[in-house]
């Protein structure tokens, strides 16, 4: 009743605008960032009226059978109710299948990319939203301005919005839920630590106040930390979800499939399907079986062996998409390490054949610089070090060298570790390879920095600045370099931004902490009939209001 108070008042402009206080830094962190994984490996730590008016209200409800809902949104929300209209929700079904399932629906503190692909875009909706071009786009904020030196955004909030409980949704929810994500540390909180304030000022404007620039904030507010939550929601969010999205969840348990109907009451858009279906896999044929005999409609995605097999199948299109998971071989450039001289590392490069590897692992592009085609600053470095192992075994003879400790996850495969062995030796760099589970990877590169080499997944986007990051297990420094990526964090405009970011990524492609191997580009099968499917980030993201089945 307070909140609802509170909130009328705010749309009358009687209260002050609510402001978010700034975060406290703990005394240990150091002022140079973290990178983007260590940040997403902790982020785990976590309408008014009078009486007469409600009693005559009720009373009519009563009357035609609609009162139990009705009845509680009226007095506790003190707004109209949102109630399904008979008939209104859109027909047809799809099931999808997916490969990772969630052990709980809350968002705001499941770790991992399989909550989000479920339940973002479809349940819960962002302050701004995620095109397939990976660009910020207007969501619950339909538009919004930033300020000549960058260090004030005013999101300008759209118009009759409302959560699928019909609670309405305005100003204040924005910076609550900000408040909340900050405070609790909700996953993604650490990409909001450069927020000096935050403040409703009237029901349909938020202003953010930044410490520095933040030129990707409107990006960051399109992911997991710009989720807007209803402070009043009653809801178990291990197990439900109340959002502002297209989508609704129906009752679910940890093991069975998800099921979303369309919320026919949604304040955008609606979706152009009734109902859909996420079932989950643990045996890829298993699913390609099921997708053959139509029992589901789409995989999302496939493996590469079973993509090849679906091809021949005349009513299931299958095709690639894009993604920003980059899998990178890393040098250990510590001091003591021979990969502190860059020409090793450059002739180490030359040595790789990675055309090699990306036809092996079948659902892979090249990339020759830590920025994909998805993000901004993209520019094609494959040409920086094209295959050379002669002239990389000629250049790496100017130095006595033991053998290498290669040291990555078993997760990625035997293969992408031999060939790397392989093509090393063939210049002259004796290898010793060590593949490990993921518990290992992380204690003895991570922690210890016991490596020489390491191949290993980059799974976020705009992430390049992990490699001048000041834990950044690779131990690569170069002042030049970091001074670039500097630079990049004081653009105020998109523009400005992406060409900085471009000569950042260039001129650490050349000095080479890393080899990037490839980006991912994941197999995704389907029925013919199916249209609307998204093309891209989909193992991340997977808004569905725009699927339909002809």
């Amino acid at each position: 009743m307070l909140v609802s108070m509170r909130r009328a008042q705010s749309d009358q402009h009687n209260t002050a605008p609510r402001a978010f206080p700034p975060v406290e830094t703990p005394s240990s962190q150091e002022p140079k960032p973290l990178s983007r994984r260590a940040r997403r490996e902790s982020a785990h730590a976590l309408a008014t009226g009078g009486i007469k008016s409600i009693i005559v209200f009720l009373v009519a409800l009563l009357v035609f059978g609609c009162g139990g809902y009705a009845a509680y949104s009226m007095i506790v929300n003190r707004s109209a109710p949102s109630l399904p209209i008979p008939g209104s929700a859109p027909g047809g079904s799809i099931t999808i299948g997916l490969t990772s399932a969630p052990d709980s629906l809350d968002i705001r503190k499941q770790t991992g990319d399989a909550v989000s692909q479920a339940l973002l875009g479809n349940v819960y909706e962002t302050v701004t939203k995620r095109g397939e071009d990976n660009t910020a786009q207007p969501g619950i904020a339909k538009s919004w301005d930033v300020s000549d030196d960058g260090l004030s955004y005013t999101f300008h909030i759209a118009d009759g919005i409302t959560f699928s409980n019909g609670d309405q949704l305005n100003a204040d929810d924005v910076v609550y839920s900000l408040q909340q994500t900050l405070q609790k540390q909700y996953v993604g909180y650490e990409d909001l630590t450069g927020l000096a304030s935050v403040k409703a000022t009237g029901s349909s404007t938020v202003v953010i106040k930044l410490s520095s620039p933040m030129p990707d904030l409107p990006w960051v507010l399109s992911g997991r930390a710009g989720i807007v939550y209803d402070e009043t929601a009653k809801v178990n969010y291990m197990t439900g979800a109340i959002g502002s999205g297209p989508f609704l969840v129906e009752s679910w348990k940890k093991g069975d499939p998800i099921t979303l109907k369309a919320n026919t009451t949604y304040w955008g858009t609606k979706a152009k399907i009734g109902t859909v279906t996420l079932r989950y896999y643990t045996d890829a044929g298993k699913a390609a079986d099921d997708l053959k005999s139509g029992d589901i409609q789409a995989i999302m995605p496939t493996d590469v062996a079973n993509a090849n097999a679906l091809k021949t199948q005349d009513n299931i299109t299958v095709a690639q998409t894009d993604s920003t998971r980059k899998v990178v071989l890393g040098f250990n450039s510590s001091a003591d390490s021979l990969f502190s001289d860059a020409r090793v590392r450059q002739s180490a490069r030359m040595a790789i054949d990675k055309n090699a590897i990306v036809q092996a692992n079948g659902a892979a592009e090249r990339l020759g610089g830590p920025i994909p085609k998805l993000d901004p600053g993209y520019e094609d470095l494959t040409g920086l070090y094209p295959l050379d192992q002669a002239k990389a075994k000629s250049l790496v003879s100017y130095f006595r060298l033991r053998t290498m400790k290669l040291v990555y996850p078993s997760s990625l495969g035997e293969q992408i570790g031999q060939t790397v062995k392989d093509n090393l030796a063939a210049a002259g760099i004796p290898v010793e390879v060590s593949m490990v589970d993921d518990a290992t990877w992380q204690q003895t590169v991570v922690q210890d920095k016991q490596f020489d080499l390491t191949i290993y997944a980059m799974n976020d986007s705009h992430d390049a600045g992990d490699f001048v990051a000041r834990d950044n297990f690779l131990q690569y420094t170069n002042a030049e370099v970091e001074n670039l990526y500097a630079q990049t964090r004081a653009a105020t405009t998109d523009d400005d931004y992406a060409n900085r970011l471009k000569e950042y990524a260039h001129k650490l492609s050349e000095d080479s902490p890393a080899d990037w191997l490839y980006v991912e580009r994941p197999w995704v099968a389907y029925k013919s009939t199916v249209k609307g499917l998204p093309t891209a980030m989909v193992d991340c993201y997977l808004p569905l209001a725009g699927v339909t089945i002809e």
